[in-house]
């Protein structure tokens, strides 16, 4: 796949995703890089954001990679006003980094800490790098903001009391925004994937069988590949296709949404 494919949607654009020094974050990013977007890296390991960062340019897209704790709220305001700073404007903001706490049940003393982890590095994570968007948005006479939900938090799936927490709250943050920023032609979309992730297979805990097991209960018989599925569906709502579509949650998950709560807690039963 060639600059070429998607060069013309996104020229002179610019995009910061958090969490975009692998798995759905990376995929993203390049497919936003590929549509001729200039990229903000960002990520805790220089190591990665160097990697990603030389596979954007490889493709001839420009790209910077900054460090930050979405965690530390002067580090996640850093983050994007040195990214606009640098490339000049800011356009687009993926908020896709999520601390993902074990598995425990409600009743485990775990969950207050795993809910302050979560809450912060989803939740407040993308308040404040939204906040710290909106004069360049403004500036730039609009913006798009991509926040990320999850299909787990929509049916309560078991053992994820802070996680569903935090991306529950997101989708109403996204709903807040859309309705409140509007009138500055912003529009704030939330998004539900169910993708392959490094985070994704360490979920499965190294066993392919596992993995197969759930990929057969999707409707399309396999996970969403990041840049391919999630990627491209994220591009639609930053392009100009998606102007008019705000204040949305959309699964991006094969049909796995379809199989509702009982079937998702069938599959919680795997990891056991």
């Amino acid at each position: 796949m060639t600059m070429s494919t998607f060069a013309k949607q996104l020229d002179g654009k610019v995009a910061v995703v958090t969490g975009s020094t692998q798995g759905l974050g990376e995929g993203i990013a390049l497919r936003l890089a590929r549509a001729g977007a200039k990229i903000v890296v960002n990520g805790r390991s220089a190591e990665k954001g160097r990697k990603v960062v030389e596979s954007l340019l490889a493709i001839g897209a420009e790209a910077l990679f900054i460090p930050a704790d979405v965690t530390d709220k002067s580090q996640v305001q850093s983050l994007v006003q040195d990214g606009a700073r640098h490339f000049g404007r800011l356009d687009i903001l993926v908020n896709n980094a999520q601390v993902v706490p074990d598995l425990v049940e409600v009743e485990s003393s775990a969950n207050d800490a795993n809910l302050e982890v979560a809450l912060r590095s989803g939740l407040y994570g993308s308040l404040w790098a939204s906040q710290a968007a909106l004069p360049w948005f403004r500036q730039a006479g609009g913006g798009r903001i991509v926040n990320f939900g999850s299909i787990n938090a929509v049916y309560g799936s078991k053992y994820g009391l802070a996680y569903n927490a935090a991306k529950e709250a997101i989708r109403g943050l996204t709903r807040t925004l859309a309705n409140e920023w509007g009138r500055d032609n912003i529009t704030v979309n939330a998004v539900l994937p169910s993708g392959w992730s490094p985070s994704y297979a360490a979920f499965y805990r190294g066993d392919a069988k596992k993995a197969e097991a759930v990929a057969r209960l999707n409707p399309m018989r396999r996970h969403g590949r990041a840049e391919e599925d999630i990627g491209a569906a994220v591009l639609g709502l930053v392009s100009e296709h998606g102007r008019f579509i705000t204040g949305q949650s959309l699964f991006i998950d094969g049909g796995a949404n379809l199989l509702g709560l009982p079937q998702l807690h069938s599959v919680g039963t795997v990891f056991q």
